[in-house]
């Protein structure tokens, strides 16, 4: 069975939040008190979008201090702070997310000590987020969610000082409140009900889910799965069940076992992350409930039940031992259940992603990238899960698989640093890796590959004899030549590559028709094909940020690469036809149409679109022509002859008026 597998933003969910230089200064202060647990008592008012909290942090001082600093969401304001006798402490709140409380005597370094925090507020919007045009918590009539990294209760240490947690959630009667760890009975008064989840293990539980939900349960191999579900989706229950059994067995044969006793798998509303997995606890939005399931999204935020859940970054700087191994395990999972050809193409576009700003940092300083960014994404998601396949494919699978499973045993419930995990597989391998991360985590900069070779007769068949070169001085991989043959099977070498230069020989009974370097995509490399799709994905990246003009001047950089690429014609005349500049669109469209037609869905979409510039400025007859061409491709890509036959019926500006 071949499952959907998508890559990019909306794939990979939500991860730590990413902070400039000033919030990372604060999370220095912050690494002066080490959070133990909170008590945390809410209610939701979903009609007024308001919420009323109160939050018991006990910690301990890491040094002898008169002032704790914590992080709030921007939209929630303070009320008053107790300190363990009940007695009123003095607190700063700015408009930025610090929350620094004063103490009037020096609280003793190793003592366990408290404060209780009285705070609330109303209507979480993007602007008062952690992360700029995100929104991480929201309360509303349609459902409320309030994540982790939205800072809804007082955080010290983000993402790095995990903690255990009591929440008690008042909601509005009718409606299920969802939290990680084990729930009391829900305790019932007129119009409301109170939810208590108790999660006594340190890790990241502050994530609450709350509404109007269908519950659909199931078990498996002794662990329960429940799927909550708005009632139009609730048709889709057991398949993403069935799929997340599937994919926490895969997980748990590789890693070890699944960490928790049960899972929870909740619907919330658009307009935040596509994901986000909190300890048994995975809410995906609305638009991620597909009927088919994306194996590729599930397994993503399933695999942070191990890499966040139970082993975290020790610091900021580490994140892409979260977020590019949870990428890598989803990469994985299509390996298994898919096969390695399609494998092969998934970390192809991993690569392609990691490339497109692969220079803006290292990996080691990931803390100076804002989350969300096409940075981040490029660096610690996509990199990240290169650097993994990288290691794979250098210590061999037994070693890799070995010290992925050393990871979650010997960190479980705690934090890994970079420098844990190369100890580790320094150890499976048995060998000093320390060139590797230094080149691949700790450096920018990876090699551009250049090949050429000769044939010769032999009498056993023929020997190709060849050299490959790169630019960068002290590189040191191994390296696959695949070499293929008439009427035969590929042969494929593998070389160590120290330096610049490296021959090679490889022998095959037919004649050699080409020689392909690194056939896998297992070494993050240029090559002219490579670049050239780099590019094309950094002019895809600014239409999603929706910097047209800078996409069209990106996409006009492609085409001096290669004129004949349809599918930067296409981008382009698909901004103009945003921009309803229908006349270049038009011209850009019909270049399309006259390139290499690569991809294929180009040619029906490209006569799809023409036929509604032409149904915009009136001109029926040749809208018409157009979605009869788009008919003939023969070619529903993404629904393209379901709505060209819709457009026959009705014109296209018609039915826009009409919808709209």
């Amino acid at each position: 069975m071949i499952r959907k597998f998508a890559l990019g933003v909306a794939a990979v969910g939500v991860c730590w939040v990413s902070m400039g230089p000033g919030a990372v200064r604060l999370a220095a202060q912050q690494d002066k008190i080490d959070v133990q647990s909170y008590t945390i008592t809410a209610e939701l008012y979903p009609s007024t979008h308001v919420l009323s909290a109160r939050a018991k942090v006990d910690f301990i001082p890491q040094l002898d201090l008169l002032t704790a600093n914590f992080e709030l969401h921007r939209s929630l304001r303070v009320k008053q702070i107790q300190d363990a006798k009940g007695v009123a402490l003095e607190f700063r709140q700015d408009r930025g997310l610090e929350l620094s409380v004063s103490f009037p005597a020096p609280l003793p370094e190793g003592e366990t000590t408290s404060i209780t925090v009285d705070y609330g507020g109303e209507r979480e919007t993007a602007e008062g987020s952690p992360v700029e045009t995100l929104k991480l918590a929201y309360i509303g009539p349609e459902g409320s969610y309030r994540l982790y990294p939205a800072r809804w209760f007082p955080v010290s240490g983000y993402a790095r000082d995990r903690f255990s947690a009591t929440m008690t959630i008042t909601a509005p009667a009718g409606e299920t409140v969802l939290a990680s760890g084990a729930s009391t009975q829900p305790v019932r008064k007129p119009g409301k009900v109170t939810y208590t989840y108790r999660d006594p293990v340190v890790s990241f539980p502050g994530t609450v889910v709350a509404g109007a939900y269908r519950k659909v349960a199931g078990a498996a191999s002794g662990l329960g799965i429940s799927v909550y579900l708005k009632e139009e989706n609730r048709e889709l229950a057991e398949s993403y069940a069935e799929a997340a059994q599937e994919i926490l067995t895969f997980y748990s044969d590789r890693f070890g076992s699944y960490p928790f006793h049960r899972l929870t798998l909740v619907e919330i509303e658009d307009g935040t992350v596509g994901g986000y997995a909190a300890p048994g606890l995975v809410a995906l939005a609305k638009r991620g409930w597909t009927t088919r399931v994306n194996y590729n999204f599930l397994g993503h935020e399933l695999a942070h039940q191990w890499w966040r859940c139970m082993v975290s970054p020790a610091t900021l700087d580490d994140r892409f031992l979260e977020e590019g191994l949870a990428t890598y395990s989803a990469a994985m999972l299509e390996e298994e259940l898919d096969g390695q050809a399609a494998f092969e193409q998934t970390m192809a576009k991993v690569a392609i992603g990691a490339l497109t700003r692969e220079d803006a940092a290292p990996i080691s300083q990931a803390a100076s990238l804002r989350e969300f960014t096409a940075e981040y994404q490029s660096i610690v998601f996509q990199k990240g899960a290169m650097v993994f396949h990288m290691l794979r494919f250098v210590i061999g699978e037994e070693a890799f698989i070995q010290s992925l499973r050393m990871l979650a045993r010997d960190f479980v419930w705690g934090s890994a640093s970079t420098a844990d995990y190369q100890g580790l597989a320094e150890e499976t391998a048995r060998q000093s890796l320390m060139y590797f991360f230094a080149q691949w985590v700790s450096s920018t900069g990876v090699p551009q590959f250049k090949r050429s070779w000769v044939i010769y007769r032999t009498k056993q068949g023929y020997q190709t004899v060849g050299k490959l070169e790169q630019d960068l001085d002290i590189f040191r991989m191994p390296i696959e030549i695949r070499v293929l043959a008439e009427g035969a099977r590929p042969v494929s070498q593998r070389i160590e590559m120290v330096g610049t230069t490296k021959d090679f020989t490889v022998n095959t009974r037919t004649k050699p028709l080409k020689v392909i370097v690194d056939p896998a995509s297992r070494i993050l490399k240029y090559d002219d094909r490579v670049r050239f799709r780099v590019e094309l994905a950094r002019a895809d990246q600014l239409v999603r940020e929706q910097a047209f003009l800078e996409a069209v001047r990106q996409f006009q950089e492609v085409l001096k690469m290669n004129r004949n690429s349809s599918l930067a014609h296409y981008r382009i005349g698909e901004i103009f036809f945003r921009m309803q500049n229908y006349q270049a669109s038009n011209s850009s469209l019909r270049d399309a149409l006259q390139g290499d037609l690569d991809p294929r869905w180009i040619e029906v979409w490209s006569h799809l679109t023409l036929g509604k510039i032409f149904d915009l400025t009136g001109q029926r007859d040749r809208a018409v022509n157009e979605y009869r061409r788009a008919l003939q491709t023969n070619d529903n890509a993404q629904g393209a002859l379901d709505e060209a036959r819709k457009y026959l019926q009705e014109s296209f500006r018609t039915r826009s008026r009409r919808i709209n």
